[in-house]
């Protein structure tokens, strides 16, 4: 049988959207899927004008300088969340 406190994190999970149908990505599947999508739109300039996100932060991040944030997530219909293990 299932631990009080595993079923209040099971209750929690599914009522705030993230059940079985929930996609999970660690950072390096994130990176993959934003270097994807900034080729799918025609280069950096491209992507960073239309999302709204400094370019020079594209740069950084591609370039591992800087981790995918919330910003660069958003712009891929992403959200953080984070795994209880």
């Amino acid at each position: 049988m299932a631990s009080r406190t595993h079923d209040d994190r099971r209750a929690i999970a599914l009522s705030s959207g993230l059940g079985r149908s929930a996609l999970v990505f660690d950072d390096k599947g994130v990176f993959r899927l934003l270097k994807t999508a900034i080729e799918r739109e025609g280069g950096q300039a491209a992507f960073a004008k239309r999302y709204g996100i400094n370019r020079t932060y594209l740069n950084h991040v591609l370039t591992g300088k800087k981790p995918v944030g919330d910003t660069a997530a958003e712009a891929l219909g992403l959200r953080k969340v984070y795994v209880v293990k």
